[in-house]
């Protein structure tokens, strides 16, 4: 059975799926899982993931446990104010089944009991803790063993969310002492270990005025250049949204012999998301050279955010995007191209490399291009050219008319929600962005078999571990678990 269709059997299991922002007032609940999820990234926040039905599973009699946390537990001040500390969402009984793809790639299969608390990591790829059921009433007792399991959750997070980031973080000073206050940050850079280190580094970036604390920062690139350790984290650090100062000086290490300077300057450059011509250069440059395939990935990703207005940048993506020697080797460009939003002549080109693999061509739907051919439909989606609406319906949806296998309802309903957000409706982007992570889950053991469930498919080494920087790239496509 195809991964697109398995993961609708299990969806159609579920009691209690997507999130309910008036369902209880006080904590402010996310409209939308997949938005949630994407917001506890950026804001480097846990996830608290409500689950709570009001009805018992196949009947109308009310769950008392579920109603004591909707209108007691959830409304306490205390618990209100802790859950500032977490973006909150609440799953109810009714909603839109695709919403439970988001906890099946944390490997939670089958029914869902309710009442029961999720807390997830910050990056999204791992449950901090979970407590099935509810035992404590809605009364003092019920706020504590809440805010019991908060902490705990924060606890095991080991203070790198985002109220212990803030807290190990202290604005700089402004008088006579700021100076020596630099001259402390760079210290740590040199001498400690990671955690504090990368602790350092983000005051520096964060603390920095006309570049009083990056000048300094950024020298250390050059002055310690057999050490190879300190500039990763180094560049890591400076890969933050629009921080242009730092681009060119990362953008120099794209040829670097270490192939990890390479690998994590090209994701740091999409971080940072500079349009500067030296920089496009210097990433075009890169790319074209690059042998190791993730690397190249990265580079091309980069290429697309900082290139969005080169025609070149453009061409270059389309070309690869449809040439690329391996099917993984085609994801980079491809991902790229999704920055390319409301570009006509990008839309054109991914349609064209659509049409030429078409659509699965065997009873079982074939491997081959499994991956390759869903990312490109989600490209297509985010660049959201209204022709492309079209496009899915007469040369993809058509070619399904007349194929008998068991995998043509779930990648026709794929196609429809494509075609659908083409025509504009911005909701659907989260069932596509699911029926990537599908194929990408089927393609493990293939193509993807060496970047698997250890990186997350498109989620490796380079892209972990990146600080809060008010950016969430394109195409992070968590798979979560074993895929």
């Amino acid at each position: 059975m195809s991964p697109l269709c398995r993961a609708a059997l299990v969806a159609f299991a579920l009691i209690l799926v997507a999130p309910q922002a008036h369902a209880a007032d006080g904590i402010a609940w996310s409209k939308d899982l997949t938005v949630a999820f994407a917001q506890a990234k950026e804001q480097q926040k846990i996830l608290m993931i409500c689950v709570n039905a009001k009805f018992v599973r196949g009947s109308e009699i009310e769950e008392p446990a579920a109603k004591g946390l909707r209108e007691v537990v959830y409304r306490d001040a205390r618990v209100v104010e802790k859950s500032s500390e977490f973006v909150c969402a609440l799953l109810t009984r009714s909603s839109r089944s695709d919403e439970y793809g988001e906890l099946r790639l944390l490997g939670i299969e089958g029914d869902l009991v309710s009442p029961q608390h999720i807390f997830v990591h910050p990056d999204g790829e791992s449950i901090l803790v979970r407590k099935q059921y509810w035992s404590h009433g809605k009364g003092d007792a019920a706020v504590s063993a809440l805010l019991a399991m908060m902490a705990e959750a924060q606890g095991k997070l080991g203070g790198e969310g985002a109220a212990g980031q803030a807290a190990a973080v202290p604005e700089a000073p402004t008088d006579d002492r700021r100076p020596g206050w630099i001259r402390d940050r760079i210290r740590e850079v040199l001498e400690g270990p990671r955690r504090p280190r990368d602790l350092a580094i983000d005051s520096l970036v964060r603390n920095d005025k006309e570049s009083d604390c990056l000048t300094p920062l950024l020298a250390l690139l050059e002055e310690h250049g057999k050490d190879h350790v300190l500039q990763a984290d180094i560049i890591r650090g400076l890969g933050r949204d629009k921080l242009e100062v730092a681009a060119l000086p990362v953008a120099g290490f794209l040829s670097d012999k270490e192939e990890g300077l390479r690998g994590i300057s090209a994701v740091s450059l999409e971080y940072i998301g500079s349009r500067d011509k030296k920089v496009v250069a210097a990433l075009l440059k890169a790319a074209g050279r690059e042998k190791d395939e993730a690397i190249a990935n990265h580079m091309y990703r980069a290429l697309g955010r900082c290139g969005v207005e080169d025609s070149k940048a453009r061409s270059v993506l389309l070309k690869k995007c449809g040439s690329a020697k391996s099917e993984f080797a085609s994801y980079g460009p491809t991902i790229g191209l999704a920055y390319f939003e409301g570009d006509a002549k990008a839309a054109r080109g991914v349609e064209k490399v659509l049409k030429k693999i078409g659509v699965p061509g065997s009873r079982r739907g074939g491997g081959q291009n499994t991956v390759k051919r869903a990312v490109l439909c989600w490209t297509l989606a985010s660049i959201g050219d209204k022709k492309s609406a079209a496009f899915m319906r007469d040369e993809l949806l058509s070619k399904l008319e007349n194929v008998k296998a068991f995998w043509v309802a779930g990648l026709r309903s794929f196609y429809k929600t494509v075609a659908r957000k083409c025509d504009g409706d911005e909701s659907a982007m989260g069932g596509i962005e699911q029926g990537v992570r599908a194929a990408l889950g089927f393609a493990k053991g293939g193509d993807l078999g060496r970047y698997g469930a250890e990186t997350r498919g498109l989620i490796d080494a380079y892209r972990k571990d990146r600080p809060a920087s008010g950016f969430t790239p394109k195409g992070e496509f968590l798979l979560g678990g074993d895929g």
